[in-house]
C-alpha cells in the first residue's frame, strides 16, 4: 500500500510539474533556446537584417501603426520607388536588395507611439543636414569633408539599422565578449561583457565604447564616448545608446535600440526589428581596392571651382 502511495504521488508531482512547464512561456522558451557551455544564449552564427519600413512613420499614416496586409500591399510599391531614387544616387548599387516592411509596420520607430523621432535641437537639426548621407550635398574640400563610409573608415553598424541593403553578419561569442563581423565594410564591433566601466570621457572613438550584460537571456549593450565625426539622424557625440538582443520563438533574434541623448532630442527614441538566420560564408569587403570616388569626388569639385572662376 505505501508503495503504491508513493508511486501515485510520484505521478501526480510529475503531472503537475508538466503543466507547470507547459504553462510557461519562459520555460518553454528557455527548453528550446540554443545555449553555449556556459550556460548563456547563444547568440554565434551568420545573420541578416534589412527592411523596407521607413525609420519614421509617414504623416500620411499619423494613426497607423500597423498596416493590413490589403494597406501594406498597396503602401509597398511606392515605397519601392522612393528607396531605388536613394539607391540610383550611389554608384554600383545594384546589389541593394529591398526587403518587405517589417510585420507590416509603418516606422522603425516602436517609440514614442507616433512613430516619429522627438522634437530635435538647433544642433541636432544643423548635424542632421551637414553630416551622414547628405554629405554628398556638401563642399568637397578634402577627404575629412565627406562621410566615414565613403572614406573607407568604418560602416553604419553602431547601432545595428535595419534599411533596405540587406546586411549580413557573423556573430561571435566567449564567455567576456560578443564580437559582431559585418560583411558591408568589413566591420568589427567588439563588445566586452565582463567589464562595465566605460574609459574617461575625453577618450572618444568613431564606433564608441561598448560594454554588456545579461538581464536574465537578454544582452544589455551600453554604448557612450562617440567621437562625433558621424550622426544618426542628429545625434551628437555625447548620445548613450543602448541595444537589447534576445533569441524569439522562432529562431530569430529580437533586436532593439534605444537613443538617449537630451543635447539633440526632447525625449528617448527606440527603434526594434527582428534579425533573422543566414547562410554564410563572408566575403572580404575590400573598400579601398578599385575604389576611386573619393579622388573622383575631389577632383570634380576642384574642375568646378575653376569653371566658376573662369566665368
Amino acid at each position: 500500500m505505501a508503495r503504491r502511495r508513493a508511486a501515485a504521488m510520484t505521478v501526480h508531482l510529475a503531472v503537475w510539474g508538466l503543466l507547470a512547464v507547459c504553462a510557461s512561456p519562459s520555460g518553454a522558451q528557455t527548453a528550446d533556446m540554443p545555449r553555449t557551455a556556459w550556460n548563456t544564449p547563444d547568440f554565434s552564427g551568420y545573420w541578416e537584417y534589412r527592411s523596407s519600413t521607413p525609420l519614421q512613420r509617414p504623416e500620411t499614416l499619423a494613426d497607423k501603426a500597423v498596416l493590413t496586409p490589403a494597406e501594406a500591399a498597396a503602401y509597398l510599391p511606392q515605397r519601392l520607388i522612393d528607396i531605388g531614387v536613394e539607391r540610383d544616387l550611389q554608384l554600383n548599387a545594384d546589389w541593394w536588395e529591398p526587403g518587405g516592411l517589417t510585420d507590416d509596420r509603418t516606422s522603425m520607430i516602436v517609440d514614442p507611439p507616433d512613430g516619429r523621432l522627438p522634437t530635435m535641437t538647433a544642433d541636432a537639426r544643423h548635424r542632421n543636414r551637414t553630416i551622414g548621407l547628405r554629405s554628398r550635398s556638401r563642399p568637397a574640400d578634402g577627404p575629412e569633408d565627406r562621410e566615414r563610409y565613403e572614406r573607407c573608415i568604418m560602416g553604419r553598424t553602431v547601432p545595428l539599422m535595419a534599411v533596405a541593403p540587406n546586411r549580413l553578419a557573423q556573430f561571435f561569442q566567449t564567455p567576456d565578449h560578443l564580437v559582431i563581423l559585418h560583411e558591408q565594410n568589413w566591420d568589427t564591433r567588439i563588445i566586452r561583457i565582463s567589464d562595465r566601466s566605460h574609459p574617461a570621457d575625453h577618450v572618444r572613438q568613431w564606433q564608441g565604447d561598448s560594454y554588456a550584460h545579461w538581464d536574465g537571456d537578454t544582452l544589455v549593450i551600453q554604448s557612450a564616448n562617440f567621437n562625433g565625426a558621424w550622426t544618426l539622424n542628429g545625434t551628437g557625440p555625447d548620445m548613450r545608446v543602448e541595444e537589447r538582443i534576445a533569441i524569439g520563438h522562432n529562431g530569430t533574434l529580437d533586436y532593439r535600440f534605444t537613443i538617449d541623448d537630451p543635447a539633440s532630442f526632447a525625449a528617448r527614441w527606440t527603434v526594434g526589428f527582428p534579425i533573422t538566420p543566414a547562410r554564410g560564408p563572408l566575403f572580404e569587403n575590400a573598400c579601398h581596392e578599385g575604389n576611386y570616388s573619393m579622388p573622383l569626388i575631389l577632383s570634380g569639385a576642384r574642375a568646378e571651382e575653376r569653371r566658376d572662376s573662369a566665368r
